[in-house]
């Protein structure tokens, strides 16, 4: 659900995810939050903006309201019960030039056992990878709002039998509904994930691997005209029988006699569906004091990375975070994103070379036009970045016109001991981002020379007891891609917890 109005005031149903640790996993959570951008370019800085759910606005000054209700499930020890249930209400009121109203949270969830359905719009991350410091998952990094859904999923990492806890699996499986207007209306979504543990909780080194799956399939283009080419689509309705789901769901080619004559030639000699995702592999290593996390998410958005020839592209993370949680420096995480390689510059199915299977165009696609995105935001990481026209309107040739970039980042978090200056406040968390990213264009249409950028962002919670504090950025933007710019972020946050009655 999204509503656009003026709004100065809204007194709505917020969820922050905690900036900093944990959150408490308690039957009952509400909070607030009102706050106020302001930027010296007169647009949000990218990491103000960016792997926030889609609720931040694009534009300064901008006043946002916020307030959510969540239940958990109950996991005091007293509960034997294998049967459960929790929901989650987001609502968040934005006054800029136009006033917005996003719901970004909607959801149920039943558990059982370590089973769980849920349906609704939820706030989640998929991939291997670091979910608070990160620059974002590449398929799946919270940079959009989320997409309705309904989800059947083990999300907790579940003993396999008779491996004595040695191996353990997680995963999910869900069917969701896009935008439904755009480049193609009424879209659907697929997506899928499966990873395995090797290792037990308490054992010094786990691995980790597995893969995240998603595929944008049906739906009806809106302007057939503006394709103009029948062996891309034939007609308007794409490919929606549930023998077509099947193919979308196994990422098999069509198989049977009549598929080559009811669908386009791009459908049948491709696949049905604009197909992306990872395959991640990862260790956690106990060292004692120090706990250390190195992940990889090796891309996939076309046959390149089954013929090996964009295994240059990929994600890679490392992260070090100390136990203490009250350290200076609690933790720190470098990453290093490629997508340059996507298999090279040619394309060409007419011969057996699989050095001509290139050019994957991430998060492009020649049906749907709108891409790999959701309400005019890329869903996957940020550095892949929309193609808006000069006043922010979306043209409908392709989503990016920027998939070939490098990314060298930086994440830092702690706490500070201001309490010993402050007695009346606790300890101050803080959050640092910091990434220089290199940005080529794509194949078809490169840069004329690279365009280098730095962004940046410093976040602040200071908490005054009884549940309120008071949270801050300071995001800045320096470089070729983006204007230069200085943004402000200031807000006053309550939180309530409920505990569970019996």
């Amino acid at each position: 659900m999204l509503l656009s109005r003026k709004v100065l005031l809204v007194v709505s149903l917020f969820a922050i995810r905690p900036l900093y640790g944990q959150s408490v996993k308690l039957p009952g959570q509400y909070d607030t939050e009102i706050g106020g951008y302001t930027s010296s370019a007169g647009q949000t800085p990218f990491w103000q903006q960016s792997n926030q759910f889609g609720v931040v606005p694009t534009r300064t000054p901008a006043l946002t309201l916020r307030a959510s209700a969540h239940a958990e499930y109950d996991t005091s020890k007293a509960r034997k019960s294998k049967f459960d249930y929790g929901y989650g209400a987001r609502v968040v009121a934005n006054a800029v030039t136009d006033g917005r109203v996003l719901l970004p949270e909607l959801y149920a969830k039943v558990r059982f056992g370590a089973l769980e359905a849920s349906v609704g719009r939820r706030q989640r991350i998929y991939g291997l990878v670091d979910t608070t410091l990160s620059s974002g998952s590449y398929s799946w990094s919270g940079n959009a709002l989320p997409i309705p859904q309904i989800e059947l999923s083990v999300p907790t990492f579940t003993p396999i039998p008779f491996t004595k806890g040695w191996v353990s699996f997680k995963g999910s499986y869900a069917h969701g509904w896009m935008n439904p207007t755009g480049f193609v209306n009424h879209s659907m979504l697929h997506q899928k994930t499966l990873y395995l543990r090797i290792g037990r909780p308490a054992d010094k080194i786990r691995l980790y691997g597995g893969f995240t799956h998603q595929a944008v399939w049906g739906g009806e283009i809106n302007d057939l005209s503006l394709i103009n080419n029948p062996s891309i689509a034939k007609e308007s309705q794409l490919p929606a029988r549930f023998r077509d789901y099947v193919y979308v769901a196994t990422g098999f080619r069509l198989g049977r006699p009549d598929d080559e004559d009811r669908l386009a030639n791009f459908d049948y000699t491709n696949r049905i569906g604009n197909h992306l995702g990872s395959v991640d592999v990862g260790a956690d290593v106990n060292l004692g004091r120090f706990n250390l996390f190195a992940y990889r998410q090796q891309l996939f958005d076309d046959g390149s990375l089954y013929y090996f020839i964009n295994i240059a592209d990929g994600l890679n993370g490392l992260r070090l975070r100390q136990r203490n949680p009250q350290a200076v420096v609690r933790e720190i995480l470098v990453e290093f994103l490629q997508t340059t390689s996507q298999g090279g510059d040619v394309f060409d199915l007419t011969t057996s070379n699989p050095k001509n299977r290139g050019r994957d165009n991430y998060f492009n696609h020649s049906q749907f036009r709108d891409g790999w995105s959701y309400w005019q935001r890329g869903i996957g990481t940020p550095f892949i970045t929309p193609a808006l026209g000069p006043n922010g309107e979306w043209p409908f040739g392709i989503f990016t016109n920027n998939n070939r970039v490098r990314v060298f980042h930086v994440g830092m978090a702690g706490s500070l001991p201001v309490g010993q200056v402050l007695a009346w406040a606790g300890p101050v968390s803080y959050q640092a981002k910091f990434s220089f990213s290199r940005n080529y264009g794509t194949y078809s249409e490169p840069f004329s020379a690279p365009l280098d950028q730095f962004s940046g962002i410093l976040s602040l919670l200071l908490p005054f007891g009884r549940g309120v504090a008071v949270s801050s950025s300071l995001g800045v933007d320096s470089g070729e891609l983006y204007p230069a710019n200085i943004g402000l972020y200031l807000g006053l946050r309550k939180v309530w917890h409920k505990k569970s009655v019996d």
